[in-house]
């Protein structure tokens, strides 16, 4: 649970105890199978874990570890640190039927009240690429097609969420993920899955500012892709039309 006062704050999904326990004997630096991500106060790295301490005991078991650095005194005083925050986002959208990866703990540690760090942790999803495939020097650019798939399925999953009364908070081609659909298995229109990540700006908003919020994120995301103008306003009012029914 999460908590103002405590030295630690730690949520852990049914079954991963074991393997919570092993992680954090683990070092970034050494034992990461691969880091995905890096900034100055943010760090994502894949690791394995052994059978015998994961869930279920599978032979390949891998997560997704996201380390928050929080060095600002008073922005998380008195507010949930970032690795709670995104586990109540992944809630908000599992809840409104966004396929999301799946949630496996979320901690923090605090020293009184000041929050130190806090980690986030989810399944790998293999065999996945991100919506920057699809963008100026990505490795799909010229796939305009399967681009716009990407693109429609995903408003229709912002369709979701924002008749919820919620907003994204991080509605980027990055922060979405696809599965290609085995070869011959899909059909025109339906050749992907998406998946979402990355959810820990996702929130209801206050009606007065909802309609401006998500329209901003729309637009934001429709321009980040790379469309000509034609095809954003042809995309925007696919986003509109499922919004209004």
């Amino acid at each position: 649970m999460f908590s103002f006062y405590c030295r630690s704050a730690v949520r852990i999904a049914d079954g991963f105890d074991k393997a919570f326990e092993y992680l954090k004997s683990l070092s970034a630096e050494r034992d990461a199978e691969e880091v995905l991500w890096q900034t100055r106060r943010k760090k994502v790295v894949r690791f394995a874990i052994p059978p015998e301490y994961a869930p279920g005991n599978p032979p390949d078991y891998q997560v997704v570890w996201k380390f928050y650095g929080e060095k600002r005194f008073f922005r998380y005083l008195f507010r949930p640190s970032l690795a709670f925050r995104e586990w109540n986002g992944y809630k908000l959208a599992e809840d409104c039927g966004i396929p999301v990866a799946k949630v496996l703990a979320a901690a923090e540690n605090r020293r009184g009240v000041r929050l130190k760090d806090s980690i986030f942790v989810t399944e790998f999803l293999r065999c996945t690429g991100d919506g920057d495939d699809f963008r100026c020097g990505g490795c799909r650019v010229q796939e305009r097609e399967l681009a716009m798939e990407f693109t429609r399925k995903n408003l229709l999953l912002l369709v979701k969420l924002h008749r919820a009364g919620l907003v994204h908070g991080g509605f980027t081609p990055r922060n979405e993920l696809y599965i290609l659909k085995p070869d011959g298995s899909g059909q025109p229109g339906d050749r992907m899955d998406v998946v979402w990540i990355d959810l820990a700006t996702c929130r209801k908003v206050p009606w007065l500012l909802r309609r401006y919020l998500q329209r901003k994120e729309l637009a934001v995301f429709l321009e980040q892709m790379d469309f000509p103008p034609e095809t954003i306003a042809e995309l925007r009012q696919f986003y509109l039309a499922a919004m209004a029914r």
